[in-house]
C-alpha cells in the first residue's frame, strides 16, 4: 500500500530485486494499543508444544494465508501465501496454522497450481473459508515444496522455515527448459541449507515458470493428463490467456511490457506521455536517445539494446527515491501451453525421489 492509501488502486508493486533481505512491507493495519489485551484476543493453536504449559498464539507460527473474497471471472481465483512469525491480519483473508512445516508449505504449493485454482472457482464461491480448503485434494511433492518455498522465502524472516523443509534434494532440481536464456539455469546447484538472498527466485519470467512447473507436477500427482490440464487452462482462464498474450520479457527475464491489470506500473507503458518516467535507448551502435518512451517505439529494437528507466519508488522505509530500470533486448512472450507440454515431458523423466 502506498504512504496514503484511500482507495483500492492505491498500490504499487514491489520489485523483487531491489528490496533489502530483511524486507518488511508497509502496512494499512496496527495492532492495538493494548498488548495484553490484543495478546488475549489472538486465537491459540489447538496443541501444546512439548515442554511448554499452554498452547501459543497462532502469531507464533509460519501460517497459510489467503484472501477470503474471490471473482471467479479474475485472473486467478485462490491467491495464497506464507505470513511469517509475527505477523496478523484483519478477517479480509483467512489464514491456517500447521503442526508440520513441511505440509505447510506443500499447502501453500499445491494452492498455487491453476488446478486447485480451477477446483475453487468450480465451487461458484465468492468467499472462500477453511471448509472450502478441505476439500481440496493432498499430494505429496518434493518438487513443489521446492517450488513453493523458492516463490515465497524472500526475506530474512523465513530463514527458519527454510532451514525446516530444506533437503539436498533441492539441489537436484532443474528447469524444465535447461537451454533458455531468460532462466538462471544454475539456480538450484546454488541453494544452501542456511536461507541466503540467492534461495529466492526474484524474476519476473523465472517465478512465472516455477508456477507452471507447479502447475504441471500437481496435474501429474493427481493422475490427470496433459490435455486436461490443457483443457483446464483454456477453459478456466481466459483473462489469465489475455495477458500473457500481450507480456513480453527481455533477455534478463523482466517484464518490458505487460497488460496486466494487476501489474500496473511494472515495464513500460504502452504509449509514453509527458508525465510517464524518463527513458534512455543505447542501441548496439552507441548512439543513445533520451525522452519518454513506451513500447511502441521500443519492441523492434536490434538485439543488446539497452533501455534505461528512471521511476519513483516509494515501497522501501528509507522513503521515496529514484531507482534505474534497465531492458535488454531481444523480447518475447511466454506461452503457457508450450510450456505446459514441455515442463510435462521433462517431469514424466525426472526419477521419483526428486519430484
Amino acid at each position: 500500500p502506498r504512504a496514503v492509501c484511500s482507495a483500492n488502486g492505491h498500490y504499487d508493486p514491489i520489485d523483487l530485486e531491489a528490496i533489502p533481505d530483511d524486507y518488511l512491507p508497509r502496512s494499512n493495519y496496527r495492532p492495538m494499543a493494548d498488548d495484553a489485551e490484543y495478546m488475549r484476543r489472538t486465537p491459540r493453536v489447538s496443541w501444546v508444544e512439548p515442554g511448554e504449559e499452554v498452547a501459543k498464539p497462532v502469531t507464533k507460527y509460519f501460517r497459510y494465508v489467503h484472501r477470503r473474497r474471490v471473482g471467479p471471472s479474475s485472473e486467478r481465483t485462490l491467491s495464497s501465501t506464507i505470513a511469517p512469525p509475527g505477523s496478523a491480519h484483519v478477517h479480509t483473508v483467512l489464514s491456517l496454522t500447521f503442526k508440520s512445516a513441511h505440509q505447510l508449505v506443500l499447502i501453500c504449493g499445491l494452492t498455487h497450481s491453476t488446478v486447485l485454482d480451477f477446483f475453487i472457482k468450480s465451487t461458484g464461491l465468492g468467499d472462500i473459508y477453511d471448509s472450502t480448503l478441505s476439500r481440496i485434494p493432498f499430494v505429496e511433492g518434493t518438487a513443489i515444496i521446492a517450488r513453493a518455498s523458492i516463490l515465497n522465502f524472500l526475506t530474512t524472516h523465513y530463514a527458519p522455515l527454510w532451514a525446516e523443509v530444506y533437503t539436498a534434494d533441492f539441489t537436484h532440481q532443474g528447469w524444465s527448459q535447461p537451454d533458455n536464456p531468460r532462466l538462471p539455469q544454475d539456480f538450484y546447484a546454488r541453494l544452501t541449507p542456511a536461507w541466503q538472498r540467492d534461495c529466492a527466485l526474484r524474476t519476473d519470467y523465472a517465478r512465472r515458470l516455477a508456477l507452471v512447473e507447479i502447475d504441471v507436477l500437481v496435474a501429474q500427482a493427481l493422475g490427470l493428463t496433459l490435455d486436461e490440464l490443457l483443457l483446464i487452462y483454456r477453459v478456466q482462464f481466459p483473462v489469465m490467456q489475455g495477458y500473457e498474450r500481450d507480456t513480453w520479457y527481455d533477455i534478463n527475464g523482466r517484464i518490458v511490457f505487460t497488460n496486466s491489470k494487476g501489474l500496473v506500473g511494472v515495464g513500460l507503458p504502452r504509449k509514453a506521455g509527458r508525465k510517464d518516467p524518463q527513458c534512455r535507448i543505447t542501441p548496439p551502435d552507441g548512439q543513445t536517445r533520451d525522452g519518454q518512451f513506451g513500447w511502441d517505439d521500443v519492441k523492434d529494437l536490434p538485439d543488446g539494446s539497452l533501455i534505461q528507466q528512471w521511476v519513483e519508488d516509494n515501497t522501501l522505509p528509507t522513503g521515496p527515491y529514484t531507482r534505474e530500470r534497465r531492458y535488454t533486448a531481444p523480447f518475447t512472450r511466454a506461452n503457457r501451453e508450450d510450456d505446459y507440454r514441455t515442463a510435462w515431458a521433462f517431469f514424466e523423466t525426472q526419477p521419483r525421489h526428486i519430484r
